[in-house]
């Protein structure tokens, strides 16, 4: 009778005690990452430029006892410390980060400004950067070991057209992920990536302008591109945030365990960006 009980008792969710915190959390990927991690147990800290958007996302997501915003710049380290403190003072400690926070400029070469470099540079490579070294900081004095994330690209490992800063910007979080992960390991932390490409419904980046630029280096209707970007796929299949929010899942949940450096493509199938 004790098993029978035992198999009726509900299981507990895979991410439960686990405290996760998403940069650029406010909107599109990120905030798909956050619903998704605390639909799995997860407490959420929801990083956002925008303090609104954070704070609407974290009242969808159960208010104080679930998810708790922050408003922070991942291009100023004060901040980004100052983020970090207020997760430990809520929950305790952050356990599972993911390098969300991301912005582009999508121009020719020639086109391309220092300061688009710069801005694009600041906030994916060096944002990333300060993150990861702030969630190291915290991750290794607890002492128990846990998880970062980057949200990378298609582009990091795909030469397309007009897409300078972008695509060089993506390239350098993709390998910060082999660099931290065989540096982090010794401390238990796992570092992994996701590569999504053609986000284009729910997606932050699109929405500021970024698909009407794309789409006119395509020659499609703007409305459009989700679709033309499914069609140029091995499986014909759009990507949206949910499917990156689950590979981040996937990574995070427990069945990875020895699983560290990886980049997890989430583009439908791109053959030109197999990894070679």
């Amino acid at each position: 009778m004790e098993e029978a009980e035992l198999r009726r008792m509900p299981r507990a969710k895979a991410l439960a005690t686990r405290v996760a915190f998403v940069t650029g959390a406010g909107s599109g990927i990120g905030k798909a990452i956050a619903h998704r991690l605390v639909a799995e147990g997860a407490c959420a800290v929801v990083a956002d430029r925008n303090g609104e958007s954070a704070t609407a996302v974290a009242e969808e997501l159960g208010g104080p006892d679930q998810a708790v915003a922050v408003t922070v710049d991942v291009t100023d380290e004060e901040q980004i410390a100052e983020a970090f403190r207020a997760a430990v003072l809520a929950f305790g400690g952050v356990d599972l980060v993911v390098n969300n926070a991301g912005i582009s400029l999508s121009k020719p070469l020639l086109e391309t400004s220092v300061r688009d470099w710069d801005l694009q540079h600041d906030i994916m490579a060096r944002g990333s950067f300060l993150v990861s070294r702030e969630a190291a900081r915290v991750v290794t004095a607890q002492g128990l070991g846990g998880d970062v994330v980057y949200i990378a690209s298609k582009n990091a490992v795909f030469a397309g057209p007009d897409n300078i800063a972008y695509s060089a910007a993506k390239a350098d979080q993709a390998h910060q992920v082999l660099l931290l992960a065989a540096e982090l390991g010794a401390h238990g932390i796992r570092v992994n990536g996701v590569d999504p490409d053609g986000v284009v419904r729910g997606s932050g980046i699109f929405a500021g302008g970024w698909g009407a630029r794309r789409a006119a280096v395509y020659g499609v209707p703007e409305e459009e591109l989700g679709a033309f970007y499914a069609q140029r796929t091995i499986l014909k299949r759009e990507v949206l945030p949910e499917h990156v929010a689950a590979a981040v899942f996937a990574l995070t949940g427990g069945d990875l365990t020895h699983t560290t450096g990886l980049h997890i493509p989430v583009d439908a199938g791109v053959a030109a960006a197999f990894l070679r």
